[in-house]
């Protein structure tokens, strides 16, 4: 069972959300097919022996519920990973009720598709493992069913959480009830010597033990034993954390691997948030009225060369009760020193790996951190200043794809995103571009 036997039907009215899906589908070695719009789409699937389906819930003609229900109709056994920009806890559990396994929210990171529909795949593997098999493996599918639940809550319950020890505690815990680890460790890496976040089952002498535990898997890439498994947590290519399982009496299986991976994923972006230290801190208010009301659900483009009234919109902001952040090709010192801005977070657009840099080619990261600041703030503001920067480390057609995602976000979840620019960087073409996609701020000198 090989992922190119694994059939994919991919349902979206946006042709440009169609061909990103398929073409990272397809480099994952998935056979993929797609369809414009539900009625197309029910086409297809009729047509095709279709595994799982990739289903935007907001289409025009017959809507992604109704479509959802026709495909139950036709094979309850298809599992539906909804996609959508509207995704809240309880409407992915609404979606669930109507027989959808999982859900996707745009917009996503290429680790996340590959993520979900590697553990639909999985879950595929395992299903077809119990038709042919015996009653013991379809105890492991409902065991396995339930653990792919605690790991969906998990995500969840996560992105509501801004203490590192309250999330590692919750990681830990959840692991422990999905599959019964007599041992359980999560780790924070990074430079020197790692930090134990949480755990369970060890004492405060086994601590240096289980430092040696992290060193020698980093060091030796060895992640399995017979009964325990090290699963590092990546950020890129650098290792940020990991977490380690022990089972006193019985042998780790794959299955127990698996799981450990795939809640190892959900933790990256939650120590992304603590790495990045991306807290929606207010900075102190100022004593007059505002002078830049701009409306929330707004993305504009200040067209000046040095900046600095794009900055003055942003200060006047941010001390006006609105969170901020700052995701810059300055240096941040720089900026804060000049305009005061202690508490407002940065993102420096950056390869030298100093605190708080990301590189330009780490568009999905950033849009991560991004959207994952503007999505537990209230009311926020994000100004994108080295736009010019990203397009010469990547190409203009990618980041403007990355712009269309970030402004699409903040629409729906009603922020405000400031991009400055200089006009002499971009030609004519790619201005024009950038203005269908984004509102020109008109700024009085």
């Amino acid at each position: 069972m090989e992922k190119n036997e694994f059939n994919i039907l991919i349902i979206d009215d946006e042709e440009g959300i169609r061909e990103s899906l398929q073409m990272i589908l397809e480099n994952e070695g998935y056979k993929v097919f797609t369809a414009d719009s539900g009625e197309s789409g029910i086409k297809e699937f009729e047509k095709n022996k279709i595994d799982l389906v990739l289903l935007d819930l907001k289409m025009k003609g017959i809507s992604g519920e109704e479509t959802l229900k026709k495909i139950k109709d036709v094979n309850n056994d298809t599992m539906v990973i909804i996609v959508t920009g509207h995704a809240t806890l309880d409407s992915s559990l609404e979606a669930i009720k109507y027989g959808a396994y999982d859900y996707l929210r745009k917009p996503t990171s290429v680790d996340e598709i590959r993520r979900i529909v590697f553990k639909a795949y999985d879950r595929w593997k395992l299903s077809s493992l119990v038709k042919h098999y015996n009653v013991e493996l379809r105890q492991r599918y409902i065991k396995r069913n339930k653990e792919l639940i605690s790991v969906i809550t998990l995500s969840e319950r996560l992105r509501e959480i801004d203490s590192l020890e309250r999330g590692a505690k919750l990681v830990v815990d959840t692991i422990n009830e999905a599959a019964g680890f007599d041992k359980v460790v999560f780790f924070l890496g990074g430079n020197g010597t790692p930090k134990i976040i949480h755990n369970t089952g060890f004492d405060l002498e086994n601590l240096k033990q289980l430092e040696d535990i992290y060193t020698s898997s980093v060091k030796y890439n060895k992640a399995k034993w017979k009964n325990s498994f090290f699963s590092p947590i990546f950020f890129e290519k650098d290792i940020i954390g990991a977490i380690y399982v022990e089972r006193t009496d019985n042998p780790i299986e794959q299955e127990d691997e698996n799981l450990v991976r795939l809640i190892s994923g959900e933790a990256t972006p939650f120590l992304l948030r603590f790495r990045y230290n991306i807290i929606a801190n207010g900075e102190k208010e100022a004593p007059f009225p505002i002078k830049h009301e701009i409306q929330q659900g707004s993305a504009f483009i200040v067209y000046e060369k040095k900046f600095d009234k794009s900055f003055e919109i942003f200060k006047d902001l941010v001390t006006h009760n609105i969170s901020g952040l700052a995701v810059t090709r300055t240096l941040p010192d720089s900026i804060k020193q000049k305009y005061g801005l202690e508490k407002t977070p940065f993102i420096w657009l950056s390869k030298t790996g100093n605190p708080n840099t990301i590189s330009p080619v780490y568009l999905n990261t950033l849009m991560n951190l991004i959207t994952d600041f503007i999505g537990k703030g209230k009311d926020t503001v994000v100004i994108l200043e080295g736009l010019e920067y990203l397009v010469s480390q990547n190409n203009f057609d990618l980041v403007l794809k990355f712009i269309q995602a970030l402004r699409d976000f903040l629409i729906i979840e009603n922020s405000r995103l400031i991009i400055p620019l200089n006009r002499d960087t971009f030609t004519q073409k790619e201005m024009a571009q950038l203005e269908k996609e984004l509102e020109i701020l008109k700024i009085q000198n």
